[in-house]
């Protein structure tokens, strides 16, 4: 009856006098699911309320961890037979929503693990307004992976739950290698560990997908703050320009004004620094030190007092640029020939062997459209699997068994738009397109480009797509 009066007492709003009573009937009733669920979600509601005045505003990320911590803890004490339960999903789930603030979220979600979530836990599903949001399970491993990579340069945090945290990241991506917030925390690990190349390799597909949004940029700004701090500018600036909101950039603007007095733009530097300000003084945030010694600067003073507060230029089309030259650094090329060119649906076929190539957009790639088939190009991708990023001219002269000059004997048969080039290794199809020029019933000595393609119906061969200037192209006699 333990379980029947603990409940009782929770839904009468009694939750001190439900609490007491578990705490008190636990030692006899360790392995009573029943109880457990009834002492569980007592220890919910008192998560709950605390996590909604967080959310509020109304408990600082100080008192918070002050007063979840020992309620979890108890969670994590009496809940072991109850995890796949959804006594079990609804604690993670509040932990979730704390994980940026609460000291303890990484001891939790150590106890807690990734597997051990129910078959509806795992699914995405649709919320009141419709929209479809990751599962449970996902959005609880991605903030292990987040508080891991953030807390993994801090000495004070814990080692083991550190690597525990980074080894749940390494699984994860692993898994799902495409995730743009794992590749965006294994940047940020990578920064954290002085590895600017592959942070930035990392962050770079992550730009493309959110080129729009300030997160990325601000931190493609602290890899690069280092050792280019001019290109470091240009991404603060992008990202203070992208923001929707005040406090997407409110960190990135001290940085910002950091680096225009640095350069001597003092007048942009003040009018960051006086945002900044504004931001933490409209929310009662404290001013850190760093902000505090930029307000103390003579620079900030003249130009407040001669308002002389300045807009920063817009400089979309210099991280675009930016962004671009990171992609031929970071991606990975293949070489590859374009076979034809597509016009109605405006995009060039670039062949990379005989049987595989990419489709690309003239839209996306508009200099693609005015090379002609037989071009040979790089095609750069951040993934082998990903789709195509970049593309560049080769400096190859032929692909070996896929585009090559061949030389040999043309000859076209009487009433055929169409004919074939008599080689020492294979025969060339040529297309009606070139075959036209060469007359019915004769044989010519040429040479030309080929590409060697697998069709439609299975079929491998050589076509040709022009011919070489060496060619003679002269009848040689009558058929």
């Amino acid at each position: 009856m333990s379980s029947y009066e603990i409940s009782k007492l929770r839904k009468q709003g009694r939750a001190a006098e439900a609490l007491e009573m578990a705490r008190a009937e636990y030692p006899a009733n360790t392995n009573d699911v029943w109880f457990l669920r009834a002492y569980a979600w007592v220890l919910y509601d008192q998560a709950k309320k605390l996590v909604e005045a967080y959310e509020q505003k109304r408990l600082s990320p100080g008192a918070l961890a002050g007063q979840l911590t020992p309620c979890m803890r108890e969670f994590t004490k009496i809940a072991n037979p109850l995890r796949k339960d959804s006594a079990f999903s609804q604690m993670i789930r509040l932990a979730g929503k704390v994980s940026k603030d609460w000291q303890w979220f990484l001891g939790f979600a150590y106890w807690a693990g990734v597997d051990d979530f129910s078959d509806e836990d795992k699914v995405a599903f649709v919320n009141d307004q419709g929209k479809t949001l990751d599962s449970l399970q996902r959005r609880f491993t991605r903030a292990i992976c987040r508080e891991a990579a953030a807390q993994a340069a801090d000495s004070e945090s814990d080692p083991s739950l550190i690597e525990w945290g980074l080894g749940v990241l390494e699984q994860a991506l692993q898994d799902d290698p495409s995730d743009q917030w794992l590749n965006y925390y294994q940047s940020k690990l990578h920064l954290a560990q002085g590895e600017a190349d592959l942070a930035i390799k990392r962050l770079a597909p992550v730009l493309h997908r959110q080129s729009r949004s300030a997160w990325p940029w601000a931190l493609l700004g602290e890899i690069m703050e280092a050792a280019r701090p001019g290109e470091a500018l240009i991404c603060y600036t992008h990202a203070a320009q992208l923001a929707r909101e005040e406090q997407e950039v409110a960190k990135v603007r001290i940085h910002l004004a950091q680096r225009l007095a640095l350069a001597g733009r003092f007048n942009e530097a003040a009018l960051q620094a006086s945002l900044a300000l504004q931001y933490r003084e409209q929310h009662g945030f404290k001013v850190p030190q760093v902000l505090a010694q930029l307000l103390a600067s003579d620079w900030y003073r003249q130009a407040v007092a001669n308002n002389k507060l300045q807009n920063l230029p817009n400089v979309q089309a210099a991280a675009n640029a930016l962004l671009q030259d990171l992609d031929r650094q970071s991606l990975a090329y293949t070489k590859g020939v374009i076979d034809h060119i597509n016009a109605e649906k405006a995009l060039s076929y670039v062949a990379t062997s005989i049987d595989a190539g990419f489709a690309l957009l003239h839209r996306k790639f508009p200099q693609l459209a005015s090379l002609p088939p037989g071009t040979l190009v790089e095609v750069g991708r951040a993934t082998p699997e990903g789709p195509p990023l970049d593309w560049r001219p080769s400096e190859a002269l032929s692909l070996p068994g896929l585009c090559e000059t061949l030389c040999g004997m043309l000859e076209r048969q009487a009433n055929k738009d169409f004919a074939f080039i008599r080689t020492a290794r294979d025969n060339v199809f040529v297309p009606p397109a070139l075959a036209t020029v060469f007359a019915q019933g004769q044989r010519y000595d040429v040479s030309c480009l080929a590409i060697r393609r697998t069709n439609k119906q299975g079929k491998t061969g050589w076509r040709a797509v022009s011919f070489t200037a060496d060619g003679s192209q002269t009848p040689s006699h009558t058929v």
